[in-house]
């Protein structure tokens, strides 16, 4: 399991890469300032005092600036819908490669011209290949991908060869020439580096790497779900369980679902929106306040496609049909074992458990330890439904499998939930939901439930990916403070969907952390609890079902085959490029 941590935790640190662009005005300055840079620098020698920042400025606007410009321009006339910004930010990245390149060029012209021209050529590939990639796999566009690397570099060699700042020998057809034979040769070296890293992807999803990547991007800025064909191709069908409680207070019905599926893996993929959308569905069928839970799962039962929401919401019909609510007795219990513990309502010959290890970190729970525990609690009830109650995210990634000792120690936290004779009263809960403006919080909002056990049991559900130790604490001392000055003794269970919609490639992890105004809604939550307390009934339904997820072979073999990518590019890159460019230089010096 350590293993398996630590190459999850590899693959994970890639999204590091992945960074949120300036805005689109302070980009364009940046091309601007890069151009007057350049054209100072590339004159010293030439001019001085004014003139070297009149001139040079003037100078380095022309050469790399109204260049890069004319670029940017052009390919937004070509993918009106694209995004500015993004487009800005390629032109800034090539210019920086082109301004620098232009210069060493030029220090590099009194040792020998043809090393000069050299350096010009292979800086003008590098951003070609560039402006081909990122236009290919983050624009998501195949033909036109090659014609912005054109039309770019005929506007800088223009500019470049305009302004005789470097010599170049031959005609403006043979320098052109050059220009593009370079340019094509590196691309030809990067097509064959891609070649040798996509066969393990394709091998596993049958898509390229390139494709892959280009697809997760997709996502990530578009929103678009085009990856979820390759996960529906080599997803697998699996049985899970789905636990739905029902209270019933005559006037209302309220609905405790825990799909044992993992609500990822990230976005609007797979089952990520899954505790909005069920608890949405279910209001609209049967007008029931649903809370969705995080069952003990992990990545391994990601639905494969976000429209497998229909096999869980059938399941819940199924158990509908055998709808028939009892009067039962609530009672509560905490059951611990060293950092583990578990909470236990247990309702008539029922029980709602909950984990957690806060305030150490609380992540999921392997699915075979999960039943493990569901058959450790119906030694002593008829039937039980486990939650992982994911309120403690301290940044490190792992999960809890059966054999390890944390999943032990659940099981020994499990049982002595159920210890000792504890008293029971007559059923009555409150209940409140709010929906908050923090932007780390899902569409379902805040839930919270307050039941009539000995202490009484205050469950709020935040719908967020995770919460930090540290707010827990702030919420369970907060509320504790306000019961008390409503006399009442409240028990506080914080609990976090692990919704994965607000997840990207590039947050992985977005646990919920202290907000004020967060707080303050829970606890105005709480009171409407207090004052909502009415009796109920309840339901319990156990019910298996059927679904496609990504599976645990497939989850292995991806982050598997991530590093292998990884592994392979680190040998081959260098290797490739170096090798591409002794070509370049090769072959120019013979033409």
């Amino acid at each position: 399991m350590q293993k398996d941590s630590k190459n999850i935790k590899k693959a994970v640190s890639l999204t590091n890469y992945l960074v949120s662009l300036p805005r689109t005005s302070y980009l364009l300055t940046f091309i601007f300032l890069i151009g007057i840079i350049f054209g100072i620098l590339a004159n010293i020698g030439t001019y001085s005092n004014l003139d070297l920042l009149i001139l040079g400025m003037l100078d380095g606007i022309f050469i790399i600036t109204l260049p890069a410009l004319l670029s940017a321009s052009t390919v937004k006339l070509l993918l009106r819908k694209m995004e500015f910004k993004k487009i800005v930010a390629t032109t800034l990245i090539g210019e920086f490669i082109y301004a620098v390149s232009y210069l060493v060029s030029i220090h590099l012209n009194f040792l020998n011209p043809a090393y000069s021209q050299w350096i010009t050529f292979i800086g003008s590939s590098f951003v070609f290949v560039l402006w081909y990639y990122v236009a290919r796999i983050i624009f998501a566009v195949r033909w036109k991908a090659f014609i912005f690397s054109v039309f770019q570099l005929i506007f800088h060699a223009f500019f470049l060869m305009s302004s005789r700042i470097i010599f170049f020998e031959g005609t403006t057809f043979n320098v052109l020439f050059k220009f593009y034979l370079s340019a094509f040769l590196l691309l030809t070296a990067f097509y064959l580096f891609f070649r040798v890293i996509n066969a393990p992807m394709k091998r596993l999803f049958g898509v390229s790497s390139m494709d892959a990547f280009s697809m997760f991007m997709a996502q990530w800025l578009y929103q678009k779900k085009d990856i979820e064909s390759a996960f529906i191709e080599v997803g697998e069908t699996c049985k899970t369980l789905l636990s739905m409680i029902i209270f019933d207070r005559g006037t209302d019905k309220k609905i405790f679902l825990t799909p044992y599926v993992h609500f990822g893996p990230f976005g609007n993929l797979g089952g990520s929106e899954f505790s909005y959308l069920l608890s949405k569905a279910l209001y609209d069928k049967y007008s029931a306040q649903t809370f969705v839970f995080h069952g003990t799962v992990t990545h391994d039962l990601n639905p494969s496609s976000s429209s497998e929401i229909k096999k869980i919401i059938s399941a819940c019909e199924s158990c509908m049909s055998d709808y028939q609510p009892k009067n039962v007795k609530v009672a509560y219990q905490q059951g611990k074992y060293k950092e583990c513990f578990a909470d236990n309502l247990i309702l008539g010959d029922n029980s709602f458990i909950s984990l957690s290890r806060a305030p150490k970190v609380t992540e999921d729970i392997n699915f075979g330890l999960g039943l493990t525990l569901i058959s450790i609690a119906e030694k002593n009830c008829k039937s039980a439904s486990i939650v992982d109650q994911h309120n403690s995210e301290t940044g490190e990634v792992t999960s809890f499998e059966p054999g390890s000792i944390i999943g032990y120690n659940y099981m020994q936290a499990v049982s002595n939930s159920f210890s000792s004779k504890i008293k029971s009263n007559s059923l009555s809960i409150g209940f409140s939901e709010v929906y908050s403006s923090c932007d780390m919080i899902g569409k379902s909002g805040i839930k919270i439930a307050l039941f009539s056990s000995s202490p009484k049991y205050l469950l709020v559900l935040i719908d967020s990916n995770g919460i930090s130790p540290e707010f827990r604490k702030i919420i369970v001392d907060e509320l504790e403070s306000l019961g008390k000055k409503h006399k009442e003794d409240w028990k506080i269970g914080v609990f976090t969907t692990d919704t994965h919609f607000n997840n990207s490639i590039k947050g992985v992890t977005n646990p919920l952390r202290f907000d004020k105004s967060v707080l303050e809604d829970i606890k105005t939550a709480s009171i409407e609890a207090l004052y909502d307390m009415k009796p109920s009934k309840v339901f319990f339904c156990n019910k298996w079902f059927e679904i496609d997820v990504l599976g645990p072979k497939q989850s292995i073999e991806l982050v598997s085959t991530v590093n292998s990518i990884i592994a392979v590019a680190k040998v081959s890159a260098p290797i490739i490029i170096f090798g591409a460019v002794l070509a370049i230089i090769w072959i120019l010096s013979k033409l």
